[in-house]
């Protein structure tokens, strides 16, 4: 970002700061907290209006509000689903007014279908764009694989969420790749996001709080990713009473206990888990697949101590384990594990400032069982960091949020030893890497009126890659590759390898059209020092990750995007248009036949990329009766080229062409039907173009032996994918009240067994060329759980 631009933000905000300051003047402050009629504690995201003064805000994560206004008379509405709204006059003619508020949970939306933790017209209302929140207490209804409730899956229905099929781990945001995507857990990022090598989510949907997914429109404190951004924070612990509650499946159990440790309610404390046994369903498949053994579990634990209502300190922890057996004698291992620290203080309606400390670590292990070639590959990534967060609420026009971040990255590519005595691999180990990165944010959302929300933001990111280590030279004016080294550096330890960083400015842009009506614009320009080296077509791929180093440059993206939102019948319907583009550079891409696993030069196999992705996202959803649902179509393509001076790196023949993840029309058709007697029906359609892939368009003879010949990249494409769900849920509960219950849920996957393919390869039987089609999920998969509350 030029001199000339970052001068100007920074000018801009002044004076918008300054504008606020001036309209301010003359008007009085209303200002309260509202806190849960049931708990006793502050809610969020509680909405405060005055629907005749055509003013408004939203409490804080403690529950806080403000507002600034003229003096008069004002009928203040409190209201957010699952609470009974509250109206308060408010007569304000000469000083400030302190209104608290209580708000009792309504009984009657209980078993709404709604989004949490939001206002009933946040789609509409809400400053941000591009932005997914899920309602965790309805993720059950949803009808997934093996019944397991899933977090990723059920983002993956979301416009603009997508993957590269069944089996394949993480998840795609507007053409970006699995690892573009920033995911945390409690503030700490998780590296793998899946159990059973991508067929289901590796994370308790009973133990998680709140799930925001932003596709679009990321604020100015979070960084290092290209394409999305994932927020997901575990519960706090039930301050009331212990309560337990759980599920058995077919193929997973689960268990939660939550509540005080201490008879004044301030310490809380979270602990559950999760046990898959799937090897006992792989028995009942035909072989060769009744052959694989497979087994997870996954662990979450938090501990919370409240000084005062203002002030507290958090721990959380998060381990997850894996192990799947291939019939040959191929085990693969993961394990991740997560630990952050947070200090919470709100000095005063004003100010309130978050310390977190976050280690991240993830371990692949391959163990290779073959009678004379036992051996054991690891690749490992360990991150920590340590973040400062503040909001400043000066007036209610200006919230500004400002902090920064030191991150400590250390990971190793890849190392393989013999594990027999009789092996005959040689033991092999890469060099480890190491980094440093600093980062610091500024950002400011700025309401000069009720009609108009603007934020802006700027972040700025230092990244300097260190020793020890080794790097190549190549030679001057050819293609690199092992033949052109023409020497080998080596850097001490601590030492700079090199740096690189850079400016990455934020904006969103909120105007109402009308009382349910808006249009909003959003861009973001983000940085990525961290790359994921992977085969993303393989249904078990061995992934490893690699740091920007001299020769492979940060990743850097520019994503604009404009969204028309307008809701109905008392926002009953929630309708939303966006078009996106989304312009990147630097993208690591693979030379034809790379060596990816255990090449010490592998930047002579990696090529820089510029990628393209745009689309149109359309969203129909009702949130409200007896009937819910959504209807969302996305036309998306997302393009890579590489452009270089050597022919023989070039990339059908440096043309533009489709990635892997571009999949031109994705449908997603989602239900719930509330039946009488506590009974639900949930249905899901789902149709996506099939993926980009490979073909061979002919032969040739090497050494005498016809070889099948693959030219172009990606310019065929595998069948289209469709698919229906449908699951029926029996609440157990009598009474809204009822604290002990429990419930049934059966579901059916892949209702009319489509074999929908994952991937068609191509094998030379002795003198002909003959297509296999791989499907993950071929046939109808049921599944019954029962799940209890105490």
């Amino acid at each position: 970002m030029r001199p000339f631009a970052i001068r100007l933000s920074l000018t801009i905000a002044l004076l918008m700061l300054a504008v606020s300051v001036l309209l301010a003047q003359n008007r009085y402050l209303i200002r309260g907290r509202i806190t849960d009629g049931a708990s006793g504690r502050g809610l969020a995201n509680v909405s405060v209006a005055d629907k005749k003064q055509n003013l408004g805000t939203l409490s804080d994560s403690t529950g806080a509000y403000s507002l600034r206004v003229l003096p008069g008379l004002y009928s203040l509405t409190f209201s957010r689903l699952g609470y009974y709204s509250r109206s308060i006059p408010a007569d304000i003619s000469r000083t400030d007014e302190v209104v608290n508020v209580t708000l009792n949970p309504d009984i009657r939306q209980l078993e709404e279908i709604n989004v949490t933790g939001r206002a009933p017209d946040a789609n509409v209302s809400a400053a941000q764009m591009s932005v997914v929140k899920l309602d965790m207490k309805n993720l059950r209804n949803i009808p997934v694989v093996f019944g397991e409730t899933d977090i990723l899956k059920a983002l993956t229905l979301q416009p603009g969420v997508s993957t590269v099929g069944e089996g394949a781990g993480g998840f795609n945001v507007r053409g970006g790749r699995t690892d573009q995507n920033l995911v945390l857990l409690d503030g700490a990022p998780l590296f793998n996001t899946s159990h059973l090598l991508g067929l289901l989510s590796n994370l308790n949907a009973d133990a998680i709080q709140d799930v925001t997914l932003y596709k679009g429109g990321i604020p100015a404190a979070y960084g290092g990713r290209l394409s999305s951004l994932l927020l997901m924070n575990t519960k706090p612990g039930e301050t009331e009473r212990l309560s337990v509650n759980g599920g058995i499946g077919l193929m997973t159990s689960r268990l939660l206990v939550q509540g005080p440790v201490t008879k004044n309610k301030k310490l809380t404390f979270l602990a559950g888990g999760r046990l898959a046994y799937p090897s006992l369903l792989l028995k009942l498949f035909p072989a060769p697949t009744n052959q694989n053994r497979a087994s997870f579990y996954d662990l979450n634990g938090r501990i919370t101590y409240r000084f005062t209502p203002n002030s507290q300190v958090t721990g959380t922890f998060y381990r997850s384990f894996d192990t799947f057996k291939f019939p040959q004698d191929t085990l693969y291992t993961t394990q991740s594990t997560l630990l952050t620290a947070r200090y919470s203080q709100r000095f005063n309606p004003h100010l309130s400032i978050n310390l977190t400390g976050t280690q991240s670590d993830y371990r692949f292990f391959l163990d290779g069982q073959g009678t004379a070639n036992t051996y054991r590959y690891r690749s490992t990534i360990r991150q920590r960091e340590a973040r400062f967060e503040g909001q400043w609420t000066p007036i209610p026009a200006h919230r500004v949020e400002f902090g920064g971040s030191l991150t400590a990255y250390s990971l190793l590519p890849g190392a393989i030893a013999p594990t027999g005595d009789d092996s005959n691999i040689t033991m092999q180990t890469l060099s480890t890497e190491q980094a440093r990165e600093w980062a610091g944010y500024l950002s400011d959302e700025w309401t000069p009126l009720p009609q108009l929300s603007v934020q802006v933001g700027i972040r700025y990111a230092r990244f300097t890659n260190i020793g020890p280590g080794l790097g190549y030279q190549y030679a001057d004016g050819m293609p690199r590759s092992r033949e052109t080294i023409t020497d080998t550096l080596s850097y001490g330890n601590g030492k700079p390898v090199v740096r690189y960083g850079g400016w990455e400015p934020r904006m969103t842009v909120r105007v109402n059209l009308t009382s349910a009506s808006s249009l909003k614009f959003s861009y973001h320009r983000t940085r990525q020092f961290l790359h994921l080296i992977s085969n993303t077509t393989a249904i078990s791929p061995v992934d490893f990750w690699k740091l920007s180093d001299p020769l492979v440059r940060p990743s850097v993206a520019d994503q604009w995007a404009v969204g028309y939102f307008h809701n109905f019948r008392d926002n009953t319907y929630e309708t939303s248009v966006e078009v996106y583009r989304k312009d990147m550079t630097d993208l690591v891409e693979y030379r034809n036949g790379a060596t990816l696993l255990l090449n010490p030069a592998l930047d002579a196999d990696l090529l820089r990329a510029q990628g393209r992705a745009y689309g149109v996202e359309l969203s129909l959803q009702k949130t409200r009766g007896l009937l819910t649902g959504l209807l969302a179509y996305t036309y998306a393509r997302t393009l890579a080229r590489v452009q270089t001076p050597y022919a023989r790196d070039r990339i059908n023949g440096g043309a533009w062409y489709a990635s892997t993840f571009d999949r031109p029309h994705n449908l997603t058709v989602a239900t719930q039907w509330k039946w009488s007697r506590g009974w639900t029906f949930g249905t899901n359609f789902i149709y996506t173009s099939g993926r980009p892939t490979t073909y061979p368009d002919g032969t040739y003879r090497l050494n005498g032996t016809k070889v099948l010949d693959y030219s172009q990249r990606n310019v065929d494409r595998i069948p289209d994918y469709h698919r229906l769900d449908v699951s029926f849920t029996k609440d157990g509960r009598r009474s809204p009240g009822q604290r002990r219950y429990s419930n049934w849920s059966v579901s059916l996957y892949n209702v009319y067994a489509r074999k929908n393919p994952y991937s068609i390869y191509f094998q030379r039987v002795n003198t002909t060329t003959r297509s296999y089609r791989l499907s993950v999920f071929g046939t109808i998969i049921p599944s019954l759980s029962w799940n209890f509350n105490y």
